[in-house]
C-alpha cells in the first residue's frame, strides 16, 4: 500500500468519526497519484504489498485481504452484479497469497492461505489452502511444491 493508502486506512479504522472525511480525502489523493481505487475501508492485513504502487488495482470496501500478500497491477477484488445491482458480498483472501497481474476475484468466495492466482485469471469459486488457479474461468489445481 502507498503512504496515502496507509494514512487513509489508519484514519478510517483507528480514528473513525470526524476523520472519516479526511480518510476519504487521502483515499482520493491515493487515487490521483497512484491510479488505483483501494478503499480505506477494506480490511488489509499487515505486510500486504501492492507492487508498482497498485497501479490499476480496485479493492471493494468490504474486501478482506490477509497478511503478507503480494498483489500485482490491474487486479480487481470486488463484488458481482446480480440483476443489475452490485452485491455487497466480497472475497475473503487468506495469508501469503500471490495475485498476478490483471486477475479478477469477485463474489462471496474464500481464497485460502498460500494460494497463487495466475495473471488474468478470473476467480469466481473458492480456492482451498495451498492451491493455484489459472485461466478464464480459473481452473483450481493443487500445488506440488
Amino acid at each position: 500500500m502507498t503512504v496515502f493508502g496507509k494514512i487513509s486506512h489508519f484514519m478510517y479504522k483507528i480514528c473513525g468519526g470526524v476523520f472519516t472525511l479526511l480518510a476519504r480525502f487521502f483515499e482520493f489523493i491515493n487515487y490521483i497519484i497512484c491510479a488505483n481505487t483501494v478503499s480505506a475501508k477494506a480490511d488489509i492485513g499487515e505486510g500486504t504489498r501492492f507492487w508498482h504502487r497498485g497501479i490499476g488495482c480496485t479493492v471493494h470496501y468490504n474486501a478482506k485481504i490477509g497478511r503478507d500478500c503480494r498483489i500485482l497491477p490491474n487486479v480487481m477484488i470486488g463484488s458481482k452484479f446480480a440483476g443489475g445491482m452490485p452485491d455487497v458480498q466480497t472475497p475473503v483472501i487468506g495469508n501469503n497469497v500471490f495475485i498476478g497481474t490483471g486477475a479478477v476475484i469477485v463474489g462471496n468466495i474464500t481464497i485460502g492461505d498460500n494460494v497463487i492466482i495466475g495473471a488474468n485469471a478470473v476467480v469466481t469459486k473458492d480456492v482451498p489452502y495451498n492451491y493455484y488457479t489459472v485461466g478464464i474461468p480459473a481452473k483450481i489445481n493443487p500445488r506440488k511444491d
